[in-house]
Order: structure tokens, then sequence, then C-alpha cells
């Protein structure tokens, strides 16, 4: 756990290791071709992930693409050491290197640690319930808008 933190980009087979080391359920949710993903590292093991997808925008906007950030985890023993809103910045740098107009994500209530650290990077929140399998799970959609040339 003293290991210095590092970043990888996450290619396939960051893909396959995810799902054997630390659930399926992260390794689905990785983007390598119509998107991108990001894994820090720790002593050479994954510790944290965020994985963004490429979507356009709907009709009547002209050709906009966003960037969604479809997951973004970090083991719990390496928790509240930065490295969440590192592969945010992260992200938001990559998403305007790719001209995206906003990088926009999904955060459930519950998830007390990552509202303010939403805030704190600039980001708006807007709170929202969204019913997913039919059940009501209240929390935020949070964006933050990179412009059109995709910088900040």
């Amino acid at each position: 756990m003293n290991d210095p933190v590092e970043y990888v980009a996450g290619d396939e087979a960051w893909r396959e290791r995810i799902g054997r080391e630390w659930s399926e359920m992260a390794a689905r949710h990785m983007h390598v071709d119509d998107g991108f993903s990001i894994v820090a590292t720790s002593g050479g093991a994954p510790v944290g992930l965020i994985a963004v997808v490429w979507r356009d925008l709907p009709p009547p906007l002209p050709a906009t693409v966003e960037a969604f950030i479809d997951i973004i985890e970090v083991r719990p023993a390496f928790r509240r050491r930065g490295i969440a809103a590192r592969l945010v910045q992260m992200a938001v740098a990559r998403s305007g290197e790719h001209s995206a107009y906003q990088l926009r994500a999904w955060s459930s209530a519950d998830k007390t640690e990552a509202i303010p650290m939403w805030r704190a990077l600039g980001f708006g929140l807007c709170p929202a319930t969204v019913y997913p399998r039919g059940e009501q799970v209240d929390g935020y959609f949070v964006a933050l808008v990179l412009g059109a040339s995709g910088a900040p």
C-alpha cells in the first residue's frame, strides 16, 4: 500500500486482468475502441479505474460528442488518497483532446465521498432520480463543459 500510484491506459489485456482480479462488472464497463479507460496501479496491481465512452448528443443539437464516465472505482484500501480525482482530471484532459463538448457522469447519493469531489473539480451537479430495474435511486448527474474546442 506504500507503493506509488501509477496510471496506465486500459487496453484489452487490462480488461481481462480487471475481470480476473477485480470484478467482471468493472471489466464489462471498460472502453477501449468506443472510448478509453485509465487504470491506477500500485505495486503493479489495479487499484483504481475510470472508463469513458464517447456518446453523440441527440437532436436538435448539431453533431456534438460528449464523454460519459461509465465507471469510476477505487479499491477501498486506496480511497481518500486523491486517486479518483486524478483519474477524473486525466479523463478531462483526454476528453478535451478528443474535442468532446462535455464530460458527464452519474453518481448515486450513497457515494457520499464522490459528491464533494465532483463539486471540488468544478462539475455542475443536477439532482435526479433514476429507476434502473424499476428501483428508485437518488443521486446526481454531474457535468463539466469542456467547450467547443474541448478545453475547459
